[in-house]
């Protein structure tokens, strides 16, 4: 039944138990249907908040403490009264009664943006000063003030949502509670505000700093599904991505994050980061193929960048020891010799010597990395080094003539390094067997 109906049916119905005519029963009937005026609202709000203010200042905390979360209501359904501003003062100074000084100083924060011109504005300043000074300190009772400095902006929605991003970016996780509370407060009465994607951001930011993991995941998600065509998108995917990693120890949910951002954008910072972390993942959830292709992408980006080295060697030791592709493994040292000279293409044609020795069992392709090395680095120690392990590869063969001709080689061209005289001992023991 529809109240008007309801209403009607009670009257109809005193009408007949009451010694009333039918007449009044009607008219009773008609006044019942007629709505309440505005300005028969307006004197019931106005004492409303008269019972609110009364009891607010009670000399009982235990009142004090009930009748808060009224006034939060109050102020929360009337933001444009013209009681609201004292209401807002009312609300701080009860938090501070109480021994929430955060919540006071948030509370203050919003009343001097949102009623910068109220009658109260200079207590609210007064109070707000004195308190951050007395509890924060004078370092950050100074952070505080330049953030509560009220901008020039006309929209109120506007400098809220500044205060609130500015105090969420600089000393945020301090003021988690209160500060949350504005928030989601923010998102319900301003849903038209044209930068609620910075706003959201800044919400999942706050949760991630202190460290409440689960919110800030479904701020980041939220923001990413709600505003899918902003700007802002691939910080909030980046941020998730890291938070699923490096938080919550999700790695499969992370790895699928990483790549879209990786291949949705190309050439930026959130990008190069999404690479190094899918390398790191990709591995370590052995998916191999994945960190694989990770490096080859890192090494063909990235080329200036010292995690292309990294990339090179930790594609071939994933190639060699879970992939058992050595051959491939070979080449990508190859590669990293090409790129790199001197002690890191030494070394790496070494290795890829050891895995066709070792792993191959391959002569000629261990033999052809030791001439590589002789033949690029003629003039360095590490020549008569590689000739000397190639001439020892064919004698362990049984290739005994071309080993006497790598030991030869040795003597001749540097007969000052201590590998001459033990290459021509060599040479004499192949001679008399």
């Amino acid at each position: 039944m529809k109240t008007s109906g309801f209403i009607a049916a009670c009257a109809l119905a005193l009408a007949a138990a009451a010694p009333v005519s039918a007449q009044e029963a009607e008219q009773a009937v008609e006044a019942s249907a007629q709505p309440a005026s505005a300005d028969a609202a307006v004197p019931a709000l106005e004492r409303e908040w008269g019972f609110l203010r009364s009891y607010g200042m009670d000399k009982n905390d235990e009142v004090v403490s009930a009748v808060l979360p009224e006034l939060e209501a109050w102020l929360g359904a009337n933001p444009e009264s013209g009681s609201a501003a004292e209401a807002q003062l009312l609300k701080a100074r009860i938090h501070l009664r109480l021994g929430d000084y955060r919540a006071a100083i948030v509370d203050l924060l919003k009343h001097l943006q949102e009623y910068p011109e109220a009658a109260s504005g200079p207590s609210a300043r007064k109070l707000f000063e004195e308190t951050a000074k007395k509890k924060l300190g004078e370092k950050n009772a100074s952070v505080l003030n330049e953030i509560a400095k009220v901008a020039g902006s006309s929209d109120k929605a506007a400098r809220l949502a500044g205060a609130f991003t500015a105090l969420a970016g600089r000393v945020g996780p301090d003021f988690y509670v209160p500060l949350a509370a504005e928030f989601r407060s923010f998102f319900g009465r301003f849903p038209s505000y044209a930068e609620l994607d910075a706003l959201q951001l800044a919400f999942a930011d706050l949760h991630s700093r202190k460290e409440e993991f689960i919110p800030a995941r479904l701020a980041y998600e939220k923001l990413i599904q709600v505003y899918p065509s902003s700007r802002l998108v691939v910080k909030a995917k980046r941020s998730l991505g890291d938070v699923l990693a490096n938080n919550l120890k999700e790695y499969d949910a992370a790895i699928p994050v990483y790549q879209a951002v990786a291949a949705d954008y190309p050439g930026t910072e959130e990008a190069w980061a999404a690479y190094q972390q899918l390398a790191k993942l990709s591995e370590r959830q052995k998916k191999y193929p994945l960190a694989v292709d990770t490096h080859e992408k890192i090494i063909a980006l990235y080329p200036d960048k010292a995690a292309a080295y990294d990339s090179f060697v930790s594609e071939a030791r994933i190639l060699r020891e879970e992939m058992s592709k050595h051959p491939e493994a070979v080449a990508v040292l190859g590669r990293l010799a090409d790129k790199y000279k001197g002690e890191k293409a030494v070394e790496a044609l070494y290795l890829a010597a050891k895995i066709a020795k070792k792993d191959m069992k391959d002569l000629a392709t261990e033999i052809r990395m030791y001439e590589r090395i002789a033949a690029e680095y003629a003039e360095d120690a590490q020549a008569p080094k590689a000739l000397f392990a190639a001439a020892e590869a064919y004698e362990n063969a049984g290739e005994f003539a071309k080993a006497r001709d790598y030991y030869g080689k040795v003597s001749d061209k540097y007969p000052k390094d201590s590998l001459a005289s033990k290459s021509q001992k060599r040479v004499n023991a192949i001679m008399n067997k």
